[in-house]
């Protein structure tokens, strides 16, 4: 088998596992995430180490990502630096969804921060917190006839 013929089933694997994950892989943007959705606001993200999370932004057209987190006094905040693709989503739409394991959270991203404002996160960095959503979305088990 040629080197080329091998190279293009790579990429075809590859490709496969990408669009089958249900949303981003390594630093790879994804699409929808998959998950079961939790129903119950979380009052307390003080349980969820700070490490990574992945983010759904743009529900219309779902784009997800892989990203770090901070959790102060039991918030869940992201830092973005300016020209982050989902940086401009969530300031189009706050809507988000939050994927930790299986558990898949409907949140919304809340501006509380501009670079420099806040002393615990990095002075070049817009501070977002993540809230339980106040935004109603039409979605096939909520919505009725009109």
């Amino acid at each position: 088998m040629s080197i080329h013929r091998l190279t293009l089933i790579a990429l075809l694997v590859l490709l496969g596992v990408v669009t089958g994950c249900g949303g981003p892989l390594l630093m790879l943007p994804g699409g929808a995430l998959s998950g079961k959705l939790q129903r119950n606001p979380v009052e307390d993200w003080s349980s969820a180490a700070d490490g990574a999370l992945e983010l759904e932004t743009r529900p219309e057209d779902p784009y997800s990502v892989q990203l770090n987190y901070t959790v102060l006094d039991g918030e869940l905040y992201l830092d973005p630096k300016e020209g982050r693709r989902w940086l401009a989503h969530i300031r189009l739409d706050p809507r988000v969804r939050v994927r930790f394991g299986n558990r898949l959270y409907e949140l919304e991203a809340t501006l509380v921060g501009r670079p420099g404002e806040l002393d615990d996160f990095s002075a070049d960095r817009f501070v977002y917190r993540l809230d339980p959503r106040k935004i109603s979305v039409a979605t096939p088990e909520n919505s009725s006839p009109r």
